[in-house]
């Protein structure tokens, strides 16, 4: 079976993945998510990482891998280049470069802003989280483009507007309860379905 690893920058993407997943890979593949503290050192230890992880291919691992980051306040286009540049220089495939026979080993996403989007993305699993919610109008405020209101300081300000999380926003408690009631075909937000999608293509 297909081994998936998925390298993150914090622990809430993990915890949102421990859920997400799953329902992404339907039993086709066997995941572990890498959490590497921040993404100052994912981006130090990735080009690293990604040879090691090239030897264990050339011994016959069936071996795949995503590089999930958030954009924040980068340039998009220059991080996706540095990803890439990363992956080229250890020999692996990418969605955007694949090998010869269309192959890809090398998954790099980009989350737009971060990954409250991805949580924004779909009002009805905030509200079956957070069941005092009242219903969410989809074309107004911060739900009108999930991935420009997707800061989780804006998803702050919201749930702290109805009584949830008054003095902060706990990341990875929140992702533990919204994570398990994303819909992979309702979420509105771009960078989550990007991300649905691209998994789909490493898989085929």
């Amino acid at each position: 079976m297909v081994q998936l690893e998925v390298l993150v920058e914090e622990p809430s993407a993990e915890e949102a993945l421990r859920h997400l997943l799953p329902k992404v890979l339907r039993g086709r593949a066997r995941a572990k998510v890498v959490n590497l503290g921040s993404k100052y050192k994912l981006l130090k230890v990735l080009e690293h990482r990604l040879a090691a992880y090239r030897v264990r291919i050339d011994r016959g691992e069936d071996l795949r891998v995503v590089v999930l980051v958030d954009r924040d306040d980068d340039d998009c286009t220059k991080l996706k280049s540095q990803l890439e540049r990363m992956a080229k220089a250890a020999n692996l495939p990418t969605k955007t470069r694949p090998d010869a026979d269309g192959r890809i080993v090398v998954l790099n996403r980009i989350v737009i802003e971060e990954l409250e989007s991805w949580f924004i993305g779909d009002a009805a699993a905030l509200r079956t989280a957070f069941p005092k919610l009242p219903a969410i109008v989809e074309n107004s405020g911060i739900f009108r483009n999930p991935d420009n209101g997707g800061s989780w300081e804006a998803l702050h300000r919201f749930l702290k507007r109805h009584g949830i999380y008054k003095s902060n926003y706990p990341k990875i408690d929140a992702a533990r309860k919204i994570a398990p009631h994303l819909d992979i075909a309702r979420n509105r937000s771009v960078s989550f379905r990007n991300f649905c999608v691209g998994v789909e293509t490493l898989l085929a």
